[in-house]
């Protein structure tokens, strides 16, 4: 009886244990697989629920309005609107009012933060470059040289920088239209 046994155990160990071992192995692999497909998907569906994503229209309507309130003041942002950088001039203007400089900075700090949002894959690049890479870029056009003389002025060449590298990465890929 004990031989037959320890035969059993024998052919059980060479014929069923490998499949076993390779049924539970393929189980912890497919279990493996599927979960990193579940981690992608959650990964974009946060990045889609994203709150920088869509413009937050309250917030972003005030900043905006403070900004074209402040620019009409010193007379230096004309309506209809027109897509071309400040002068000399017009940066001294913003520099040596402080309301205009506070807005201007909180502005541009603004679209620091969506684009550092969008280089952390916070935002979804296809909601990105529909919604806010062609305002990008049109915003970077118009302060570039104001954001030249804060670098001087400031001592940080870093100041802004994923809004101008986003800036010209995307009008570089021609998706900016």
């Amino acid at each position: 009886m004990f031989n037959i046994i320890i035969l059993a155990m024998i052919e059980f160990n060479d014929k069923y244990l490998p499949l076993l071992n390779f049924i539970i192995s393929l189980t912890g692999l497919v279990s493996l697989v599927l979960l990193i497909i579940q981690y992608k998907k959650d990964n974009a569906w946060k990045r889609l629920q994203s709150t920088y994503n869509f413009i937050g229209i309250g917030e972003e309507l005030e900043l905006q309005e403070r900004l074209y309130s402040v620019y009409h003041k010193l007379n230096i942002y004309p309506f209809p609107e027109v897509c071309k950088p400040f002068t000399k001039k017009e940066v001294k203007l913003i520099r040596n009012d402080l309301e205009a400089t506070l807005v201007t900075n909180m502005f541009l700090n603004h679209l620091q933060n969506l684009c550092t949002a969008y280089e952390f894959e916070l935002v979804d690049e296809k909601v990105f470059y529909s919604i806010h890479s062609n305002r990008i870029c049109w915003w970077y056009t118009i302060l570039e040289p104001y954001i030249a003389q804060r670098k001087i002025d400031y001592k940080n060449p870093k100041i802004w920088f994923e809004f101008e590298q986003i800036s010209n990465k995307c009008m570089a890929s021609n998706k900016f239209k």
